[in-house]
This record gives structure tokens, C-alpha cells and sequence, in this order.
């Protein structure tokens, strides 16, 4: 089943006079206000490296998020749990406007195209079908989409896997950004030999990368017999089933679910997965490993750890987390043992030669998260978030990892963390954001770590998503909400057709007929200063 609903944005209220008078302002402004670049996220973790890292970031920063100048703008229901991170495109051309928009999925099987800026509008809703009906307490009560999709700029499209209670199937869509309309032949129903839907689960992002849309799956509750897969579509008929590589083809497990991360891929077309426990051999069957593979998914390299058979044998996974992929030729990843491993890609040395391997968090049957990457001002940092432990920040030379932790948080995660994302203006005004098992988001500077700047409740949170950050605001998704957090003492104007919108973001959007309403004479929010701010549709005036 298949619904699609519109909802236009509601018409500006503000008087003819006020309307031309905000109008020319802006107009007469624009020459003097320098733009800063924007930043869509289209990608699970920002980048194809995976570093998780917003490095144009031009509004947020340590001075201004604090108590006083940071907090939750508004918030959007949903019909279901948010285990996909958010994905953000900016100045799109959707609903006979110019809007920033987010696109939030559900395990209800929904997907949200909704305004990035302002509460309660929603440009489309799909629903692609009644969702798998959960085995057990993992997640549950249903399992639609888990994996964060990927977004194609330039075709305008959106690639999602649900899972349906029909069959049981799992099916790849290709959605019409504008209008969530499929198209490119989808729905296409996923198949490869030795899978079966029934117990397959898709856990991580979607990868695009050279006109194919790859979809990794691993299991949902150990159940039944499955195995890891790594699966290629033709990114313009998806339909067409490019590549496929089954992680444990005579064996078994071998899960690729990451904790929700996403494949990374290297600018020579190289894609990198991690598996969890399952069948090793080195030569078919690639459990508890770090691999690597060309575009057609043949194996390329790998690297094990040595006592990958314990690892096993205590349901220790490896690829509890993803691999990011450092400068210039290494890629790190911890697995539920709490050991932070750095490979070389050019030489993943097989079993047991990692470059380095050392005891970062702790271990145990719990989640290791991949680590987020940032090269700042002086140092490049990693940060690594673990079940059962509290965030840590450790320095990467180029070459290796320093082993002494540059900095601890007070909070400790519980079994089912988290997780972890970073914004900054380039290698300067680093944050770190956290979703906390406590459901709090906090935000660290990263340079000064674990200097907390501010924190605060998210509602329910879900675990292992990542907060997305773009052009001044944070996207969080929960049990039933997205969440969106900015600068609270600022107003946003929207020079965008036909009326200019006028937006007050301590708490909710504030429209008037005219510009003489209570939040312009309240002496607490004027008068204003006008800044520059990174899309040009939107003028941001300060508080003073």
C-alpha cells in the first residue's frame, strides 16, 4: 500500500506594506552580505569516508552554543521509530518554492519530506507498505526502514530499502525528491541466491558510487539462517542487479549491520565493509573481517583480527561498527571488544597484522560505534563512542593513533548507545554532538574535549542513530519525533516568493499582520542586527 499526501506551505499573513517594505530590505541588503556555502547531507555520516563530520558549518560554533543562545526550535511527529539518521538538501525546488528540506524515515515505513526551517509542514509523506512484524525485543514492534538512504543530487533521488510483512520481501526503492513518486523501475524486489527475506535485516546506510546503488544486509535477531550480503543496483533502473557479494557463501552469519553505518568507498572506487561473527576462511568466506572490494564486489584485500575464532565463540562482533577511512591510506573501526583497529588499505595485511590494534573502550556483547574523524586546527582528532563506556577523544598522527585518550566524558553509555556526529567552519570551531542513551543530546567542543557547551532531552531516544547537522540547526530523530534544535535568539527571514517569511526561533514560528505584533515590541528580542548566514534565502537578525 502506497499513500502520498501534500501540504503547501501556508500563506505569509503579513500586510502588502509590510510585505514590499521586508521585501526592499532584504533586496537592498543583499549586495553587502557575503554568502557563506551551504551544506546539503545526502549520505549516511556526511561523507563516502564515513568521518561523520560537517566541515561547513559556518553558523554554530563553542561561543554561541550554549544555555542561553541554544535549544530545541520545534518538533515534528511521526508515525514511527527513526532509526535512519536524517538526510538535509538546501534551496530545493519542491512545492512552487525554494525550501530547505529534511527527509526523515520511519519504521512504519514512511518517508517525510519535511521543512528543514519551520514546524508542521510536510511538502509529501509516502508510505511503502506494511512493515515486517518484529520476532523479538531488538527491535521491535516492526521493522520498515533502518538504513539511512542515500540521496542523488542530480537526478533528484532518493534510494530507500523497506522491509514489507507481504512475502516477507525486502524491496529497494528509487523515490522522486519533489514529489516521493517512484521512479528508475522501482520498487524492486531484492533477491540473490541463499536470501531469504524472512531473516535478512538492512541495518546500514545505502551506498551510491559510480551509478550503482549498493544495500548491505546482515540478520534481525540471529534468527534463522542468513548470511551478510552486499548487493548492487544500477542506480537509473533498479530493477537490474549489477553486483553481489554473499560474505559467507559456504558458511554461515557473517552479518554486515554496523550499527547502522554505511559502506565507505575510497576516490579509486574501493568499497569497505565490516562483518560480525560468522564463517572465516580467507579465501570465500569473510566473517569477523575488514574487507575490501572493487565495484563489481569482488574481494580486493582484508584484514582480521588474530583471535577472531573467540570472537565468535562470544558473540563479539567486529563489525558491530563501519569503517571510516582516514588520511590518506588507512581505515579504522572497532567492533563490540572495545579494541580500535587502524588498517592500511593499500596493505590490509590479512589475519592478524593490523597497523595497530589497542584496547580504546570497553568490551563485552554490547555496540561499537564507528569513531568520527576531524581534522582541526592543530591535531586530527578521532572520537570513539562504545556500549558501556563514555566518548572518547584520541589523536591520529597520519601514521598511527596515540593510545592515551586526549580527553574522557562524564556520561557513560548503557548497553544499546547512542551516537555521535561533529560539525565545524573547516578546521576551526569543532563540536561534537552525542545522543546519549539517557536520550540527551549534548554538545562537546571537540578541540577542548570533553568541555560540555550544552545538553539537553531529546524526548526517546533510538539507539545508534547519529544527529545530522546542517546550516545552523540539529536533526534528531526518536521513537516518534524529529527534533530540531538552532540559535534561539535569532529571527530568520525568508526572502523567498511570493512573500518574505518571518520566523522567530525561541520556541515556535511567529507569524503577524504586521510587523508591529508582541515579538517586535517585546524589548527582550529587539532591536536587531542583520547578519550573513549560509543559504542565500535566509537573513539572520541577532538579538542585541
Amino acid at each position: 500500500m502506497k499513500t502520498n499526501t501534500r501540504k503547501n506551505r501556508p500563506k505569509n499573513p503579513l500586510s502588502k506594506t509590510v510585505k514590499v517594505s521586508c521585501g526592499l530590505i532584504l533586496i537592498a541588503l543583499t549586495p553587502w552580505l557575503p554568502q557563506a556555502k551551504g551544506v546539503s547531507v545526502v549520505v549516511q555520516h556526511n561523507d563516502l569516508a564515513r568521518t561523520g563530520a560537517n566541515i561547513s558549518e559556518t553558523i554554530l560554533s563553542p561561543a554561541n552554543v550554549n544555555p542561553g543562545n541554544f535549544g530545541r526550535m520545534f518538533v515534528d511527529n511521526l508515525d514511527g521509530q527513526v532509526y535512519a539518521q536524517p538526510l538535509y538538501v538546501e534551496n530545493m525546488s519542491i512545492s512552487n518554492g525554494t525550501h530547505n528540506v529534511v527527509f526523515v524515515c520511519t519504521e512504519n515505513n514512511s518517508v517525510y519530506a519535511l521543512d528543514a526551517d519551520t514546524a508542521g509542514i510536510t511538502y509529501w509523506q509516502t508510505n511503502l507498505g506494511t512493515p515486517f512484524t518484529s520476532v523479538c525485543g531488538d527491535l521491535s514492534p516492526v521493522l520498515g526502514i533502518t538504513g539511512t538512504p542515500v540521496i542523488d543530487l542530480s537526478s533528484g533521488t532518493l534510494y530507500v530499502d523497506t522491509k514489507l510483512a507481504a512475502g516477507p520481501a525486502h524491496k529497494l526503492h528509487a523515490l522522486d525528491l519533489t514529489t516521493g513518486s517512484e521512479k528508475f523501475g522501482g520498487p524492486a524486489t531484492v533477491s540473490a541466491s541463499n536470501f531469504s527475506a524472512d531473516v535478512q535485516e538492512q541495518r546500514p546506510g545505502l551506498l551510491l558510487l559510480n551509478g550503482v546503488v549498493y544495500v548491505a544486509y546482515g540478520s534481525h535477531c540471529d534468527d534463522g539462517s542468513y548470511h551478510g550480503f552486499l548487493l548492487g543496483y544500477n542506480a537509473t533502473n533498479v530493477t537490474q542487479q549489477v553486483a553481489a557479494f554473499n560474505v559467507s557463501p559456504s558458511g554461515f552469519q557473517a552479518a554486515v549491520w554496523s550499527g547502522g553505518m554505511a559502506p565507505a568507498a575510497d576516490t579509486n572506487g574501493n568499497i569497505y565493509i565490516m562483518t560480525g561473527n560468522g564463517t572465516f576462511d580467507g579465501v570465500s568466506n569473510f566473517g569477523e573481517s575488514m574487507v575490501k572490494l572493487n565495484g563489481g564486489l569482488v574481494v580486493q584485500d582484508y584484514a582480521t583480527p588474530a583471535n577472531w575464532l573467540d570472537l565468535n565463540s562470544g558473540d563479539t562482533d567486529f563489525g558491530s561498527g563501519g569503517p571510516v577511512l582516514l588520511p590518506t591510506h588507512y581505515a579504522v573501526g572497532i567492533g563490540k571488544d572495545g579494541i580500535l583497529y587502524l588498517a592500511d588499505i593499500n596493505n590490509m595485511g590479512h589475519v592478524g597484522n593490523f597497523v595497530q590494534g589497542f584496547q580504546a573502550q570497553s568490551g563485552g556483547d554490547t555496540v561499537g560505534k564507528s569513531p568520527v574523524y576531524w581534522q582541526g586546527p592543530v591535531k586530527q582528532y578521532l572520537f570513539v563512542l562504545h556500549a558501556n563506556s563514555a566518548t572518547k577523544s584520541f589523536e591520529f598522527t597520519g601514521t598511527n593513533i596515540n593510545t592515551k585518550s586526549l580527553g574522557t566524558s562524564s556520561f557513560t553509555m548503557d548497553d544499546r548507545c547512542g551516537g555521535i556526529s561533529l560539525s565545524a567552519n573547516g578546521a576551526t570551531n569543532g563540536i561534537l554532538w552525542e545522543i546519549g542513551s539517557d536520550s540527551n543530546l549534548r554538545a562537546y567542543d571537540a578541540v577542548n574535549f570533553p568541555n560540555l557547551l550544552w545538553s539537553g532531552s531529546v524526548g526517546s531516544y533510538v539507539k545508534m542513530t547519529c544527529p545530522t547537522i546542517a546550516n545552523g540547526k540539529v536533526y534528531v530523530g526518536t521513537s516518534s519525533t524529529l527534533g530540531v534544535w538552532g540559535l534561539t535568539n535569532y529571527l530568520y527571514l525568508k526572502a523567498a516568493p511570493p512573500n518574505p517569511m518571518v520566523n522567530w526561533a525561541k520556541g515556535t514560528l511567529l507569524q503577524a499582520n504586521t510587523l508591529s505584533g508582541a515579538w517586535v515590541t517585546n524589548t527582550t528580542v529587539s532591536p536587531y542586527t542583520i547578519l550573513t548566514t549560509n543559504t542565500q534565502m535566509y537573513f539572520r537578525l541577532k538579538v542585541n
